[in-house]
């Protein structure tokens, strides 16, 4: 292989790796660096905490959006997971990534927990009553600090495709949706946890969805981030 196809080669592969990574599909993150006294949040989830799909990643995915909000006096991190699950007999899920055990060590003083709608395909799906246990299990194992607050987030509305009333893109069940949000709620309520009602903010506004119709571009992201700020303000 001649030098100058071994530099177009790594030009292709620097390109591609950049577009993945700026478009949200790298599944890159960098590791946040944490000033003295600044209050640590993590948003744990999966896609659509990660931002994927989102034009310009590293600005609009909405952990992100919500370090801008909430400024110098907050760390914000990115611990989304594209494609996990709450279910630990699910495909992904969620407790046997990498990404969990450094949400665990990041000891955050916030938790903004938003998982379950990759637990509504049919694939993921087991009962209420597993899904209730697994994911108050996984809730739980944050829970290191007395002091840490925690705010449960139901999960964001997913669309149908045109020429499909059953699923959404990649096999997600709307009314899985409907029936895992409901959970999310009794979960809130039953253990006092404040609840970032992320299904109702987004359910009449489709123009928020990327072309797949069920991950959020930069404006629902966006709308996501200042539903969270609102809520961690005004607990303040």
């Amino acid at each position: 292989m001649s030098f100058n196809i071994f530099i177009a080669e790594m030009i292709i592969i620097i390109s591609i790796g950049l577009l993945l990574y700026f478009n949200g599909y790298s599944g890159l993150r960098k590791k946040p660096k944490i000033k003295e006294k600044q209050i640590k949040v993590a948003c744990v989830g999966d896609s659509i905490t990660y931002g994927f799909g989102i034009g310009n990643w590293p600005k609009n995915n909405y952990p992100k959006q919500l370090q801008k909000l909430l400024g110098k006096d907050y760390i914000v991190a990115n611990f989304g997971v594209s494609g996990s699950c709450v279910g630990t007999f699910a495909d992904l899920p969620y407790k046997r990534t990498k990404v969990y055990f450094n949400s665990l060590e990041y000891n955050p003083d916030i938790l903004i927990f938003m998982l379950g709608s990759n637990d509504s395909k049919y694939q993921n799906w087991t009962s209420k009553e597993q899904f209730k246990e697994e994911y108050l299990m996984l809730l739980n194992s944050y829970k290191k600090e007395e002091n840490l607050k925690i705010y449960l987030c139901t999960i964001a509305k997913a669309f149908f495709k045109e020429d499909n009333s059953i699923f959404t893109n990649y096999k997600i069940q709307p009314d899985m949706v409907d029936k895992i949000v409901g959970i999310i709620k009794e979960i809130a309520y039953e253990n006092s946890y404040d609840l970032i009602d992320i299904n109702e903010l987004t359910k009449h506004n489709y123009q928020w969805f990327t072309d797949d119709n069920v991950h959020p571009n930069k404006d629902g992201a966006l709308a996501i981030a200042k539903e969270v700020y609102h809520h961690i303000k005004t607990s303040e």
